[in-house]
């Protein structure tokens, strides 16, 4: 059953699937949870509860430990042997009160119990820490996708301007061979080209303002791009007095 009231409202409203084999079990779960103000369905079979999941993902599952044909615990392992209900937070609902019951569902990947008669002040404040805990889990997963993503942009950034320097300093070695502080413009009298020297202090500005920034990075900081936007400028003024 799914509240009227909730299926129009807030995208943000959490979605509750109860799951229960027993009508009125199902009823009186159902009315005070819509009460709390969520959006609640609820199915009477574990076949019914693993195709309404298939279809619809919900945010939490209550789930019944005594059921006919497909029973609680063996729910809970479908759900936790496939990759997209394997984080779904699920509250085991039942009648049975020993030990026992409990460490079997917890060890099949429950992540709460609850005996009926149902508390329903402790019920809300389960769901709502599993729900909060998933949430935060899922901001968590968000924010190290960005930072991935930002940390490939930035290697590539630097693997460039690795490839740039590497090619400048095969330039410098090819011309130290072919330079002895002498000119290499044709005869009469173009000006010559900057002495070894001067080159050379060029390339080693280059790469001391490189490893800086790769230090940077190796040790997790995050590069500065006016030092790297510097470096490719260095790069280019090289190439021009180089005559490239």
């Amino acid at each position: 059953m799914t509240s009227p009231a909730q299926t129009t409202g807030s995208p943000s409203v959490r979605r509750i699937l109860v799951v229960d084999d027993m009508e009125a079990n199902r009823a009186v779960l159902c009315r005070r949870l819509e009460r709390y103000g969520y959006m609640v369905e609820s199915v009477d079979s574990g076949f019914a509860a693993l195709a309404s999941i298939a279809t619809t993902l919900p945010d939490m599952v209550l789930l019944d430990y005594m059921m006919p044909q497909m029973n609680g615990i063996e729910v809970l392992q479908h759900l936790r042997n496939d990759v997209r209900t394997r984080d779904l937070p699920v509250i085991m609902v039942t009648a049975r009160a020993e030990s026992g019951a409990t460490i079997e569902a917890l060890g099949a990947g429950a992540d709460d119990y609850v005996t009926k008669p149902v508390d329903f002040d402790v019920l809300r404040a389960r769901i709502e820490a599993h729900m909060d805990k998933r949430s935060s889990a899922e901001d968590l997963r968000r924010a190290n996708a960005t930072l991935d993503e930002r940390v490939v942009l930035r290697s590539i950034a630097l693997a460039d301007l690795e490839q740039e320097l590497a090619h400048e300093i095969h330039r410098r070695r090819e011309l130290e061979r072919t330079l002895d502080g002498q000119s290499l413009g044709p005869r009469g009298g173009s000006a010559p080209l900057p002495s070894t020297s001067h080159l050379a202090e060029k390339l080693d500005t280059i790469i001391e303002r490189y490893e800086q920034i790769f230090t940077n990075v190796t040790a997790g900081r995050t590069p500065n791009f006016a030092q790297m936007a510097n470096v490719k400028l260095l790069l280019e003024d090289l190439m021009q007095t180089l005559g490239g």
